[in-house]
């Protein structure tokens, strides 16, 4: 049965156990770890669930080959084990991708050679996502993968996200289906302070503009990049929130037209990036440029992207060069490191993070920092304990890693169908709206998805502007502009869906446009 996703939060008198300010893939992770054990939980996100930081992934699931480097081998360990994890619970969105490392030299065979060691338990997984041992290819492969310009090339596997936000959103409905109340447009404005400690939060309804007062016994400041800025607005806590970090990571990734059928790695003294086949696109990335504004100045510019075509030109190992006219889509955003990682942001660890703020004499709040994707429900694993423990409870055993998430549960493992593997057991739900009218069975990418999907994420999927929709419970606009007449269309079965005024509709339609169009 599909779980749908309502906006709500706690009421007045109402104390939960947890409170979660942030609704990316750690805040997400950890809601329904905690929901799960036996917590009550809250989780408000200021913009929608997963459509920051934890939306600027290269989409992999990967052990990290790169971090052996730093000798984080536990670090690259736990990664491993949580693909293999990602790859049993949410089996449509996270499947084996074969990537290329060009001419490899003794380091690299040996690396490669540790990382099958350290992941001596990836094959506990259903056949259609076992993943072999790494090997040299010949020129003829090479030539056969169309990577015939390069010398050599040693194969190896991880794995691949097909949507990272619908992903994320699994994370969200599992807490839901436990529990937890969430709300995304909803802003965090200050804690809630007495006698010393932190007793929740302040937050705005972006949707109502009611104003909220959540109490909590403990809260967790789970929000990336603004980690230091909801820690320095509470006068409490900020002297623990210390300076504002120098300098923090930026990184962007680029969807062009299709230049390779291969995965390929390219590693420099200065950083790597890759290129990946992704849904009828090569996906590129990330940069790895630090990053001294204010967190909320970012933006996404041209600039940055034809600096980034430059580097690819000159170190990218391909035998096409790209130019802007290529890039039908970009996207970025800045990394959630620890705020010790100085300023050398590409050797900074990735390494997850929980900080209680009780060591600064600030009980009642910790900050869930650092971290990556991959490793986010191990994270959460970990970290709900201690939160049980800090407001003297004890937290059940989790079972997190061992059940498939709600909405990602694909029955048939091995299949290829693009809607199968987008919406797991509710894949039928949106096949049978589909067939409700000609409109919502229209096309809405050239790979398969459908308007359909409009429809389900408006009444199922907590969604409230045309962006939500097309951004972070659809790929609709995740692989560059889909055109007019998809936007139009969307927007119309969103606007009758949701019951908007025909200047609602305009008004998303407009903010959709520039959401899918390259910065000018």
């Amino acid at each position: 049965m599909t779980t749908t996703v309502l906006r709500s939060l706690p009421g007045p008198g109402e104390t939960v156990d947890v409170l979660i300010v942030g609704g990316g893939i750690t805040g997400a992770a950890i809601a329904y770890e905690a929901a799960s054990r036996g917590l009550s939980v809250a989780l408000v996100e200021k913009g929608d669930f997963g459509a920051a930081t934890s939306a600027a992934t290269g989409k992999l699931i990967h052990g990290g080959l790169r971090y052996l480097k730093n000798l984080e081998v536990g670090l690259v360990r736990e990664s491993l084990a949580e693909r293999r994890t990602l790859s049993r619970i949410a089996p449509g969105l996270v499947s084996p991708i074969a990537m290329v490392l060009p001419d490899p030299g003794l380091l690299e065979h040996v690396g490669l050679t540790a990382y099958d060691v350290l992941s001596f338990d990836r094959n506990r997984v259903a056949e259609s996502h076992r993943i072999p041992r790494h090997r040299s290819l010949s020129r003829g492969e090479l030539r056969r993968r169309g990577l015939g310009h390069l010398e050599s090339g040693i194969l190896f596997h991880d794995a691949m996200m097909l949507s990272p936000e619908r992903l994320t959103f699994a994370f969200v409905r599992s807490a839901v289906a436990h529990g937890a109340q969430v709300a995304n447009h909803a802003r965090a404005d200050g804690l809630i302070a007495a006698a010393g400690r932190v007793r929740g939060a302040r937050v705005t309804d972006l949707v109502t503009g009611a104003e909220h007062e959540i109490r909590a016994r403990i809260t967790v400041n789970a929000s990336g990049p603004w980690a230091h800025d909801v820690l320095a607005a509470e006068g409490l806590l900020q002297d623990a929130a210390g300076p504002r970090p120098a300098v923090r990571s930026e990184g962007i990734y680029l969807l062009t037209k299709p230049v390779t059928e291969t995965m390929v790695l390219t590693v420099s003294s200065g950083g790597h990036f890759s290129f990946a086949p992704w849904r009828g696109r090569t996906l590129i990335g990330p940069t790895e440029t630090p990053y001294t504004g204010e967190v909320s100045q970012w933006r996404l510019t041209r600039e940055s992207i034809e600096r980034f075509l430059g580097d690819i030109n000159t170190a990218g190992r391909l035998p096409v060069e790209l130019s802007f006219s290529d890039v039908v889509a970009a996207y970025g955003g800045l990394r959630p490191l620890t705020e010790t990682s100085g300023t050398d942001t590409y050797r900074a660890s990735r390494a997850s993070e929980l900080v209680d703020h009780a060591r600064d004499g600030v009980p009642g709040i910790v900050t869930a920092t650092g971290g990556k994707y991959t490793t986010a429900r191990a994270f959460a694993e970990k970290t709900v304990p201690a939160l049980a423990r800090a407001i003297g409870r004890r937290a059940a055993p989790s079972r997190t890693a061992d059940v498939p998430l709600d909405g990602a549960d694909l029955v048939d493992t091995g299949t290829t169908d693009l809607i199968d593997r987008l919406y797991g057991s509710d894949a039928g739900t949106l096949r049978a709206i589909a067939a409700e009218s000609a409109l919502l069975s229209q096309p809405a990418t050239d790979d398969g998805e459908l308007l359909a999907g409009v429809a389900f994420a408006a009444r199922h999927e907590a969604v409230e502007h045309l962006t939500d929709i097309l951004l972070n419970r659809t790929g609709i606009g995740r692989r560059g502009d889909p055109g007019e007449d998809v936007l139009t269309a969307a927007a119309d079965v969103a606007g009758a869906e949701l019951d908007w005024t025909p200047d609602r509709r305009a008004a998303e339609l407009d903010a959709a446009r520039t959401a899918v169009r390259l910065p000018d």
